[in-house]
């Protein structure tokens, strides 16, 4: 009796790994796991704020699929099978490029919101370059952080024209800047360049942070690709802003963003959509491109079409 248990476990064991291993011409299409965002996304150097809700990270599997994957799309009717295609040799990593990029322009579109919405965020302007045949070239060093031009604070770079538009070509200006950790009152003259009026420099909002400390990392070695982009945006300005963006709802966000706050289509969304559901949100938030794609589709909770990162944040204040 024991000898057949063992030949049957054996047995069992073998034909498991088999499954597992066995390679078949198909590929699974599946949704995947989701992801609070808050658990991915660390500021540091800052402030943060926290909310009664969270933002979902949403996944879609797709990878050749073995026996056991064929066998497991029977039962879960979200999955399909794909004739299984092969891969670009010059694709490979392209997917963690992407995630990447992603990254970088949600990190750069977010602080940009929190500037615009919160101009004491920024504690002045830093300067990138300095202009050839600008008269204050010989004063301007690049990575000064000029705080106020004028008596004025400088918050925006639109500051700077809203001060000398007051000024005449060839005024001089009293400047506070820091430079290499030294506090600085230098005069800088306005400078008539053609039909404009300017400093002759090139500028940056600077945080009013340690730069050195402030950081955004995101942690996405789980996932690929460019759609994270936009709820990866949404929770770095909620952890950065004392409102609660999901308003103690779960949110389910997708869609690829530009450094313009568009938000692209994205493949896959119908395996989101039901990956929302599973992920019990409250609310999902997609590309209005993909909206023709989820026609006929049934769904529990609402969908919203959103085009660029305003009308995203619009359709959470609603």
């Amino acid at each position: 009796m024991t000898t057949r248990i063992a030949h049957a476990l054996l047995l069992s064991l073998t034909l498991g790994l088999f499954s597992f291993y066995c390679p078949t011409p198909w590929a699974l299409e599946a949704p995947g796991p989701s992801y609070s965002t808050h658990s991915l996304v660390h500021i540091g150097g800052a402030k943060v704020y926290d909310s009664k809700g969270k933002f979902i990270l949403l996944t879609v599997v797709s990878e050749p699929a073995s026996l056991l994957y064929c066998f497991y799309s029977f039962f879960d009717p979200a999955a399909r099978l794909v004739p299984r295609s092969q891969p670009d040799p010059q694709a490979q990593g392209g997917d963690a490029w992407q995630m990447h990029l992603s990254q970088s322009v949600s990190t750069n579109i977010a602080l940009a919101y929190v500037m615009d919405q919160q101009p004491e965020f920024v504690k002045g302007l830093r300067v990138l370059q300095v202009m050839p045949g600008s008269p204050n070239g010989s004063v301007l060093k690049v990575g000064d952080r000029v705080e106020s031009l004028g008596g004025q604070p400088l918050h925006h770079v639109y500051d700077l024209g809203e001060i000398l538009s007051k000024h005449k070509a060839g005024d001089s200006l009293p400047v506070l800047l820091h430079r290499e950790g030294k506090l600085l009152t230098i005069d800088l003259r306005v400078w008539q360049n053609g039909t404009r009026k300017m400093i002759g420099a090139h500028f940056a909002p600077a945080l009013g942070l340690p730069e050195r400390a402030f950081s955004v990392k995101i942690e996405s070695e789980k996932v690929s690709g460019a759609s994270g982009g936009l709820v990866f945006c949404l929770e770095i300005i909620d952890q950065l802003t004392p409102g609660d963006l999901t308003r103690g709802r779960i949110i389910a966000a997708t869609g690829t963003l530009n450094l313009r706050g568009n938000i692209g289509a994205i493949e896959g969304i119908q395996y989101k959509l039901v990956g929302a559901q599973r992920a019990g949100a409250q609310l999902f938030l997609c590309p209005k491109a993909n909206l023709v794609d989820l026609k006929g589709l049934q769904t529990n909770i609402p969908v919203v079409g959103v085009s660029n990162l305003e009308e995203a944040i619009a359709a959470l204040n609603k």
